[in-house]
């Protein structure tokens, strides 16, 4: 087992998006992406950043309250990536710096997790990703498939009154399907297996909050994942494929939204957020009431995997700030298997190293 290791700033206002295959880590800072390690003679390329970030873009706080920069990004091989900013999916060239104008999600629709699907049996390859957007009323929501640059094209549909949005969906080798992960309530809270190009779409469990989940992992021994559960108690879990129960196999402080692969473990964090549900406007943007399943005011990390286990490994606490106008205190990582000696994640809405660009190494 992984201890934790020594914990590093390396620079501030700077989000790590993705790996590229080659090992490099593709970062946001301040409107412009570059490769880490930072290189002087490495140019930083402009994102097409609004001009109200451009001007406002210098505060952290503002930062996090107006939700300026890039959301999430994959990498498409070692010079392209997607990136999302706003609900547009630009690409990018990271040799050139050219960006693509982009393709529209559509109004207040964005990945919350992008899927490299490769050599699954019936399903054509590339990159999914699932709407993520509020959708109280749920709305139809839709998977995308990319065809091309600035593509994109609708694989299947949720109909009306099924799903909130999608978490992720999540490639399966072992078992030559994909996974689907929704949310947020009742019967929305499932999971769905997807086989023959998306004409079967089934779910196979649903209506608790303990298949409410956004990361996860399609191991030989079945779907690791961590819940996503405000109001109830969160564990990482065990889900055999064949009979559908699960195994909890480490309880969480809190609900998870971001995690990564860390070599031959797999990393977790827990969320300081509220309830969720049947919020006053005044508790919307100025509550700090923490939800049920969320144990306290920290953010923590966990590392492990389930042949030796899961520890917590580091934790910050929360700021002082609304939870949903100025967002969840959470440890966002970089997508992609990190292959590298050091751990890499932002911290945001903590106290101590709020939206600074954090690195872990192994001991």
């Amino acid at each position: 087992m992984l201890q934790k290791g020594n914990i590093t700033h390396i620079t501030s206002n700077t989000t790590p998006l993705c790996f590229m295959p080659n090992g490099q880590l593709l970062c946001y800072h301040k409107g412009q992406v570059k490769l880490f390690p930072f290189d002087n003679n490495k140019k930083a390329f402009a994102l097409p950043i609004s001009t109200k970030e451009h001007l406002l873009g210098n505060s952290r706080w503002l930062t996090r309250l107006l939700r300026f920069g890039a959301r999430a990004a994959e990498a498409l091989d070692n010079t392209h990536a997607v990136i999302s900013i706003g609900n547009r999916l630009h690409e990018l060239d990271v040799e050139s710096g050219a960006i693509t104008e982009g393709w529209c999600c559509g109004e207040g629709i964005r990945p919350l997790i992008m899927t490299t699907v490769k050599d699954i049996r019936g399903i054509a390859d590339g990159v999914y990703f699932g709407g993520y957007m509020g959708n109280k009323w749920k709305k139809p929501v839709n998977i995308y498939h990319r065809t091309g640059i600035d593509q994109w094209e609708v694989v299947y549909t949720f109909p009306q009154d099924t799903i909130n949005h999608v978490h992720n969906v999540v490639a399966d080798s072992y078992r030559q399907c994909l996974w689907i992960f929704t949310g947020d309530f009742d019967e929305a809270s499932a999971i769905w297996r997807v086989t023959d190009n998306f004409q079967k779409v089934e779910r196979v469990v649903c209506n608790d909050q303990k298949y409410r989940g956004c990361v996860a992992y399609a191991l030989p021994k079945g779907l690791l994942y961590a819940t996503d559960a405000p109001f109830a108690d969160n564990f990482i879990y065990l889900m055999d494929t064949i009979t559908f129960e699960t195994k909890p196999l480490f309880p969480l402080h809190g609900s998870c939204i971001y995690g990564c692969q860390w070599k031959d473990n797999y990393v977790f964090s827990s969320t300081v957020e509220g309830d969720g549900r049947n919020m006053s406007r005044w508790e919307f943007y100025f509550g700090r009431k923490r939800g049920a399943g969320i144990k306290d005011d920290y953010v923590h990390m966990y590392l492990g995997n389930p042949n030796n286990g899961f520890c917590e490994i580091y934790k910050e606490k929360k700021d002082c700030m609304p939870y949903y106008t100025f967002q969840f205190g959470v440890f966002k990582f970089p997508y992609g298997v990190n292959n590298t000696d050091t751990l890499y994640f932002q911290p945001v809405a903590t106290k101590k190293n709020d939206l600074r660009l954090m690195g872990m190494k192994e001991k």
